[in-house]
């Protein structure tokens, strides 16, 4: 082989087995105060003793062909596979029947428990990509482009599972309940291809300015069918999505930017009985995002200011009941306006001799636009916060080399848990601590690692996600000791 030709391959298989661990949630109408839930931090409401693990196992594999060619050109061909089987089974905690609230809990603790069994889950996912890449002048402006094609395919393969009611559980995790995986729920198999055509390229305008330009098209055929062959659904749709940036260098270290694009996202129906398209793809929707920024870095400080405003597409349920799954097709999951995303970010960084101190601010106002529910417009959306920090240092110990500690504070606000915002979660503040030594033992080099996660022992609801339509709250995790070993051989 050539030294204009690069041929490069790689493999890697995974297997892990690991317990689920679902989230606790509002009782009745109160969030529970985290400093008087001494139990929440350790425990898991999936402790039945019907319980199973979660076990996923995975194999990647990839080969990349690269060729040089004529005028600094350069083909690449690159193709992928993905074959992930999974056996997913919880007891899984959801919503109140006794209080008939189907997105929390009861307010003396207690809940409905469901067993819940998906095995045998099979996802394939293969892709080939072709890419052209190279520089060449024209109108006196340089360009560095490179155009390409991107085909994909996603199979995703079930059986049918087990979702059935098995009794009463409680948050102190102390209630037993007899289990049930009868198979008596249909799932839904899902396929997906899509065909990019892409372009990129950076032009040279001046010694101060460059633009960049980017152009995707996108081509994409969707279809489910129920694993007993019913509700089939498919459609055909293309989108494309253009991105401009121009920057600016003011000096040899810093520089201005400006930036706009396009993206696409997408939502899957939850496989729930309320659904009329339960398990279905929804149609693609796009977002787009402004940016204007500042950045800086020298040998010794780094710095970088940045205003976006990112407008993304919202689900929700709509229909006469979108919480109990008794009745059955009341529901449809479905678009729904946007989320408008307006924020302010900055960081800093900076070493002097052993000393390095870095730190990040970020400052968002989330509202929710466009919605079906009027009263949810100009809302904030659910587990998000509207401010974040985060600050690190850390200090190389001179009189032992290779030895580095280091801290770390990370703070954010409320994140709101329902969508009329009536109920939030307090922010909270966390301290990490570590060190890091690097050696050589017996010839090989050897790094050891120690981390001391929220030092304080701070008690406090991390997230607030909003899934399935239920309200779920979810620990810091408490006081906890990390230790690692690396050795190169």
């Amino acid at each position: 082989m050539s030294s204009d030709t690069l041929l490069e391959a790689e493999f890697e298989t995974s297997h892990r087995s690991q317990p689920s661990v679902p989230g606790f949630s509002l009782l009745g109408s109160v969030v529970p105060k985290p400093d008087l839930l001494s139990y929440a931090p350790r425990i898991n409401l999936n402790n039945q003793p019907w319980s199973l693990p979660v076990v996923l196992d995975g194999n990647t594999a990839s080969i990349r062909l690269s060729q040089k060619l004529a005028a600094g050109w350069r083909a690449t061909l690159h193709a992928a596979t993905q074959q992930l089987t999974s056996q997913d089974r919880v007891a899984f905690p959801y919503g109140c029947s006794a209080e008939n609230n189907y997105d929390r809990y009861c307010s003396d603790g207690t809940f409905d428990l469901y067993d819940f069994r998906s095995d045998n889950e099979k996802r394939r996912t293969d892709a080939l990509e072709a890419t052209l890449n190279g520089a060449f002048q024209t109108g006196g402006f340089s360009h560095a482009a490179s155009v390409g094609v991107l085909r994909s395919t996603v199979r995703q393969r079930f059986e049918k599972q087990a979702y059935n009611y098995v009794g009463s559980g409680n948050v102190q995790g102390t209630a037993v309940t007899p289990a049930d995986p009868t198979l008596g729920d249909e799932n839904t198999k899902r396929d997906e291809t899509s065909t990019e055509f892409f372009l990129r390229d950076a032009v040279k305008l001046s010694d101060h300015f460059t633009a960049w330009l980017g152009l995707r098209h996108t081509a994409l055929h969707r279809e489910s069918v129920r694993t007993n062959g019913k509700l089939p659904t498919a459609y055909d749709q293309s989108v494309n999505t253009p991105s401009v940036a121009l920057s600016y260098t003011i000096s040899s270290d810093a520089m201005a930017y400006a930036s706009w694009g396009k993206g696409v996202e997408s939502e899957v129906a939850a496989n729930r009985a309320r659904y009329t398209n339960r398990g279905a793809a929804l149609p693609a929707l796009q977002s787009r995002q402004v940016e204007l920024g500042l950045k800086g870095n020298s040998k010794d400080f780094g710095w970088s200011v940045a205003w976006f405003d990112i407008n993304r597409p919202a689900f929700a349920d709509v229909g006469s009941d979108c919480n109990d799954d008794t009745t059955g097709n009341t529901c449809t999951r479905q678009a729904d306006g946007s989320a408008h995303h307006r924020g302010i970010e900055g960081t800093l960084a900076w070493r002097q001799g052993t000393w390095a101190w870095q730190g990040g601010a970020q400052w968002l106002q989330a509202r929710r636009e466009g919605s079906v529910n009027t009263l949810l417009n100009g809302l904030q959306p659910t587990n998000v916060p509207a401010a974040t920090l985060k600050l690190q240092g850390s200090y190389d110990v001179a009189s032992l080399t290779g030895l580095s500690l280091s801290a770390a504070l990370i703070s954010e606000s409320k994140r709101m848990v329902l969508e009329d915002n009536s109920v939030s979660i307090p922010g909270y503040s966390r301290v990490d601590a570590s060190l890091r030594f690097e050696n050589t033992l017996a010839g090989k080099t050897t790094l050891w690692r120690a981390g001391l996660d929220n030092v304080l022992n701070r008690r406090a609801w991390k997230e607030s996600p909003l899934q399935f339509g239920h309200a779920y709250l979810f620990p810091l995790a408490p006081r906890t000791l990390r230790l690692s070993v690396d050795v190169a051989l």
